[in-house]
């Protein structure tokens, strides 16, 4: 492991040791390396790979899966959309998508757990289109949360012609399909949806998320500051910077000794007092913050949601890229039932 990678990993270590995500659950963090020499450059796709999140098929396997769980009309047309598909892409990619490999720590007392999804899983494909482009095509959960509008792969403002004629046959073909999936006794399931991107960095991503099974928002909002200290603090630092400056202005005029200069000094006390509590009792979250402000890049949060009647089984991936190009994951759960 890389000096710098190995120093955030047992920094965080060492942050995180005896901390809990206070939600339900009260689940631990556990600290997860991402070494590029050993796993490649860190996409989406990758991680869920790495972690059993993603289980690739050959589409002999999956039809054969396919054939095993599902009514011989809808076995029909995913034969009928294979086919399509090994046509028409030059590189095609099937995955059955479920809950990833949890830690120990995580997996105990989780409401959920991989043996829902069976051995199909649920369905997510892509694939490279003869023009370039990537296409995604997958069964979403019926439930879902938005991600930050800065982390959304925002839709192609155009495609080709031949891609887009492709997508009216694939979605002719999915329309047709009533999939019956293993978990959908504990999820709830809808059609399939279809998405577009230039890169396949970009086609899981974009899939997940717009399936429903993947929100990615603000390491900040997610490492949270207890009861919504975060706009104390500000507002305790805003008014500490006014009593400073009314101090000097004072100072300045010579008023050091007045009654009003007194009253200044013990507020700007008791106000230094306050917020040296609050920050003792946020030390954690306030120290995770920074730690991901100052040395990790590109810090984000990945939440894969999976919804069981209205309620919500979190897994939560907060991760940054070190200056060396490794990233360093940093892994809690939650779930509201």
């Amino acid at each position: 492991m890389k000096s710098q990678t190995e120093q955030i990993v047992t920094t965080l270590q060492e942050l995180t040791k005896d901390e809990y995500f206070s939600l339900v659950g009260d689940a631990p963090y556990i600290v997860i390396p991402w070494e590029v020499d050993d796993k490649g450059s860190f996409s989406v796709e990758r991680f869920l790979v790495d972690n059993t999140g993603l289980m690739p098929f050959t589409p002999e396997e999956f039809l054969s899966q396919i054939r095993a769980t599902q009514s011989q009309p809808v076995s029909a047309h995913y034969q009928n959309l294979i086919a399509l598909l090994q046509a028409n892409f030059s590189e095609l990619t099937i995955y059955g998508y479920r809950l990833p490999t949890l830690p120990e720590e995580l997996e105990e007392g989780f409401p959920i757990q991989q043996s829902i999804f069976g051995s199909l899983g649920i369905p997510m494909l892509i694939g490279l289109s003869t023009a370039g482009e990537w296409i995604g095509l997958g069964i979403k959960q019926t439930w879902r949360c938005n991600s930050s509008p800065q982390f959304m792969i925002p839709d192609l403002e155009s495609v080709q012609d031949n891609t887009a004629a492709l997508v009216e046959q694939i979605q002719s073909i999915t329309n047709q399909i009533t999939h019956k999936a293993q978990a959908e006794e504990e999820l709830t399931l809808g059609g399939f949806e279809v998405v577009i991107t230039t890169s396949r960095h970009e086609v899981m991503q974009k899939l997940l998320d717009t399936t429903g099974f993947l929100e990615i928002s603000e390491i900040n909002e997610f490492i949270r500051v207890r009861d919504d200290y975060g706009n104390e603090i500000e507002e305790y630092q805003e008014t500490i910077a006014q009593l400073e400056q009314e101090l000097v202005k004072l100072e300045e005029e010579g008023e050091l000794s007045t009654e009003q200069y007194q009253e200044v000094q013990e507020e700007l006390s008791e106000e230094r007092a306050g917020l040296e509590e609050i920050q003792t009792e946020c030390k954690f979250e306030i120290d995770l913050r920074n730690l991901f402000a100052t040395q990790l890049l590109n810090s984000k949060t990945y939440h894969l949601n999976f919804n069981l009647s209205g309620e919500w089984c979190t897994v939560h991936y907060a991760l940054g890229e070190t200056h060396d190009l490794d990233w360093v994951v940093v892994a809690t759960s939650s779930y509201t039932l």
